[in-house]
């Protein structure tokens, strides 16, 4: 499994690599910014399994990032991944929802839990883009299945 880590935050970013690189059987690749995550995925069209974005990026945010991955997919510009946010808050749900996100977890991120919750997004299906309940479904499922 190939999966691609992006946050501007060392200390979150290096939580969630070790917790992948020991507890799941996964190459991880890691970005420091959305635009270095959108340049591998766009322009360079590198494929990953699963996507774990930090909701706090900077300047447009983690959520921004994703629900444009999204749109391009949807476009046919690049193949989408199951993707896993990692909020501030839990308000933020609705804005993973609102991304497309598969997954939330709060931060700080359980390293367990999010390799449980990776290795359970590596093949999972991805509901129709703009799908807004089926969405919600699926985050609230994952949530209830892994709290």
């Amino acid at each position: 499994m190939r999966v691609l880590v992006v946050s501007e935050d060392e200390k979150e970013r290096l939580r969630a690599v070790s917790a992948l690189k020991l507890h799941v059987d996964a190459e991880v690749v890691e970005a420091t910014s959305g635009e270095e995550a959108r340049s591998w995925l766009v322009a360079e069209g590198q494929r990953f399994d699963v996507l774990v974005v930090d909701g706090d990026l900077q300047p447009r945010g983690g959520f921004a990032l994703l629900y444009d991955l999204r749109a391009r997919a949807d476009l046919g510009e690049l193949t989408a991944a199951p993707s896993l946010v990692m909020a501030a808050r839990e308000q933020d749900r609705w804005l993973a929802n609102w991304a497309g996100a598969n997954d939330v977890l709060l931060k700080p991120v359980d390293p367990f839990g999010l390799a449980k919750r990776v290795s359970a997004l590596h093949g999972a299906d991805l509901h129709p883009y703009g799908d807004h309940a089926a969405a919600a479904e699926q985050v609230a499922a994952a949530t209830r299945d892994h709290d």
